[in-house]
């Protein structure tokens, strides 16, 4: 996992706290029509405000320097360009509600084509670059005259990170480049998503389920729509989803991305294409054995964009974004064989996937375990090659601070089965206990990914390199149940989590210790969020081997996270046998809490007050058990956050998330001095708890 171009970490400071709001995001590349420039969004934190500034830049695919196309204060996202690259349309809340804005390549004053509360989400450019398709909410937003009481009539009532359904639907509409009134095109009582024009202009595809048990299924079609509006017409009857509908560039074919939903959730995604007028879809991608998208996991980005698919001009090819192992790569799949290229190689993350007109050149954001990401170009030919970075913003900061580089290892699971991690080992020259020299040991954590089905791999983390930095090593692996290893390894942990992907875990850290000598085995913790934290709750219910432990955003009961999360119900076809009262022993034998009597580690609890994928009430169900029983414990509630706190959440929640678990861990894991402020933990408010 180390760096594609640098063999060893360079020499710096230790990483802060503070430095995770220094990093500059990069998202959403996209390719110029003709290649030469790209456009992408750069975020920055602004700590003293507490928000973050979101702007357009252009980047030159020649070398030259980059320059900032937007300023004005906001959040300016999703740029796409005109046909003929004259001009770039953007979604963005500078004027306080989000709109649809165009601006010139060239820049100058960006020009505002909606108004009101649409709301927009996506947007696409027809062939001719006069119209716009748009993804908005054109119902009027209920007014604050109205009562404040909520009426559910739909399972699907709220969204983890949008709050509670207002009531209305995403739509797809039509809008003139030039300015006036949007022209809705769809109305079925569903969201519609990911719209794409025709070559000819005349349609446009999106992903929809308006039937009538849509809530209780991840299923989607790709549906058609005449852009001069008619009644729409369903292309594909599928049994999973399909999304990123690609029209062909004869217009007879759309690729999509989906499944079959063979093992529901835990199924990989393919690349599949369908007749447009009659005719049953085909999986071109079955015998790839990875799954089309993005999935690794990092705390630089919530959701980091997969890209979309993209057609050779010859129709012959379809070029995507897949998971090989620890890694993104961007490959094409022969439509008539099935046949994948790799387009890319080497150890990195990749994010989005834009190609020019003829597909001669990609354009992507490239990060590795030592960079955040840079927008990066390669040009397309018979063999794959390294990408070319073309801008250096984290740079100043990458060369400031001292880096470790993991160090992959492989050991045999459950089963036997081959599973990867790493380590990573603090430097050096961090505290008494850093390994320095030959037979010193110093405490480690054990960092579990979310999930299941997402994966660590060759990107950048914050929170590894500060713990690195702070002294400690860190351990973390892929196992059973994470993506980019193949459909039978991703669906392993169906009907068994806590079974053998926690026996992979063990078997992971009993192969660091006798491999890294350095690593002190009664020093040991762990952490880990969203699944991640159900399989923490789930480690310190069945072993003491471990000193301390930090969940966040976990699963304690999964009787309750069944009727309170905003999609666990979907879990007994997906992920467990049946609903509670299908297979209640498995509903109680594999949650966390039936197990608090054996919980002696001390935890650190930290949940999002707003979450609503794992809903606060399963920290406050195992803060309340553990409390009961005197097991060490503390209960860290951030207000107003999400799902998504470690990676989007408000610039000082992130901050005050980092200072309470180095708080936690230099407590119970006695740390090297030179912890610094990291070890500081923050002031508690007046009247909050704390230990007995």
């Amino acid at each position: 996992m180390t760096s594609p171009r640098d063999a060893r970490a360079p020499a710096g400071r230790p990483i802060t706290i503070e430095d995770l709001l220094a990093v500059k995001i990069v998202n959403d590349p996209q390719l110029a029509p003709d290649g030469s420039q790209v456009v992408c969004t750069v975020t920055t934190a602004d700590a003293v405000a507490n928000a973050y500034q979101t702007h357009l830049w252009i980047v030159p695919a020649d070398g030259r320097a980059a320059w900032q196309l937007t300023s004005v204060p906001g959040k300016d996202t999703n740029p796409r360009w005109s046909p003929d690259g004259a001009w770039i349309a953007f979604i963005s809340d500078r004027s306080g509600e989000k709109q649809v804005w165009v601006i010139a390549r060239d820049g100058g004053e960006a020009r505002r084509l909606t108004s009101g509360t649409l709301a927009p989400t996506e947007l696409a450019w027809s062939p001719d670059g006069r119209w716009l398709a748009v993804v908005g909410k054109p119902q009027p937003r209920p007014g604050p005259d109205e009562s404040d009481v909520r009426v559910i009539s739909r399972l699907r009532y709220k969204l983890d990170g949008e709050g509670f359904w207002d009531g209305r639907w995403k739509q797809v509409l039509v809008l003139p480049a030039g300015g006036g009134e949007p022209r809705p095109l769809t109305s079925e009582e569903c969201d519609h998503n990911n719209p794409a024009w025709s070559p000819d202009g005349q349609w446009i595809a999106y992903a929809a389920n308006p039937d009538p048990d849509a809530d209780l299924t991840n299923v989607a079609d790709v549906w058609v729509v005449a852009a001069a509006g008619g009644a729409p017409r369903r292309v594909t009857r599928g049994a999973g989803p399909a999304a990123l509908p690609a029209w062909s560039p004869d217009g007879t074919r759309i690729a999509y991305v989906g499944h079959d939903n063979a093992c529901r959730g835990a199924t990989n995604n393919a690349v599949w294409v369908v007749p447009v007028t009659a005719g049953e879809p085909v999986c071109v991608s079955r015998a790839f054995d990875r799954s089309a998208g993005h999935h690794i996991i990092s705390d630089m980005r919530a959701h980091p964009s997969s890209g979309g698919l993209t057609w050779a001009p010859d129709a012959r090819r379809v070029y995507f974004l897949y998971a090989d192992g620890a890694s993104t790569q961007i490959g094409s799949v022969a439509v008539a064989d099935g046949s994948v290229h790799p387009e890319t190689v080497g150890d990195h993350e990749l994010i989005g996937c834009s190609l020019d007109r003829l597909a001669r050149r990609v354009a992507c954001v490239e990060s590795d375990a030592l960079s955040p990401g840079e927008v990066a170009i390669r040009d397309l030919g018979r063999d794959a090659g390294p990408l070319r970075r073309l801008t250096d913003w984290n740079g100043p900061l990458l060369r400031s601070v001292a880096l470790a580089v993991p160090e992959r290892f492989q050991f045999s699971g459950a089963d036997g089965w081959p599973i990867e991690g790493w380590v990573i080992r603090p430097p050096g020259a961090q505290g008494a206990h850093a390994a320095a020299s030959p037979g010193a040991r110093v405490p480690a954590v054990l960092e579990i990914h979310g999930g299941p089905h997402a994966a660590y791999g060759n990107a950048f983390f914050h929170e590894f390199q500060l713990l690195a930095a702070a002294g400690y090593g860190v351990i973390y692996m892929n196992p059973r149940g994470s993506q980019g290893y193949g459909q039978a390894f991703t669906a392993a942990t169906r009907h068994d989590w806590g079974g053998k992907d926690y026996e992979d875990l063990m078997r992971g850290v009993d192969h660091a210790l006798a491999a890294y000598d350095w690593i002190d085995p009664d020093r040991l913790g762990v952490a880990g969020g969203s699944y991640g934290g159900f399989m923490t709750n789930w480690v310190v219910g069945h072993t003491r081997r471990f000193k301390a432990a930090v969940t966040m955003r976990s699963i304690s009961n999964a009787y309750s996270q069944w009727g309170t999360s905003d999609l666990a119900y979907q879990k007994g076809f997906w992920e467990y046998p049946g609903d509670p009262w299908e297979s209640p022993k498995f509903y109680l034998e594999r949650s966390p809490i039936t197990y608090a009597p054996q919980m002696r580690t001390p935890l650190l609890i930290l949940h999002s007050e707003n979450d609503l994928r794992c809903p606060i009430e399963q920290g406050e169900q195992l803060f309340v058990a553990l409390k009961k029983q005197g097991t060490p414990t503390l209960f860290v509630r951030f207000p107003g956050e999400s799902h998504d706190l470690s990676r989007s959440g408000q610039p000082k929640h992130r901050l005050e998330r980092l200072r309470h678990i180095m708080a936690w861990f230099a407590a119970h894991l006695a740390p090297p001095r030179d912890a610094g402020a990291a070890a500081a933990p923050p002031r508690r408010r007046e009247g909050a708890l704390a230990d007995d």
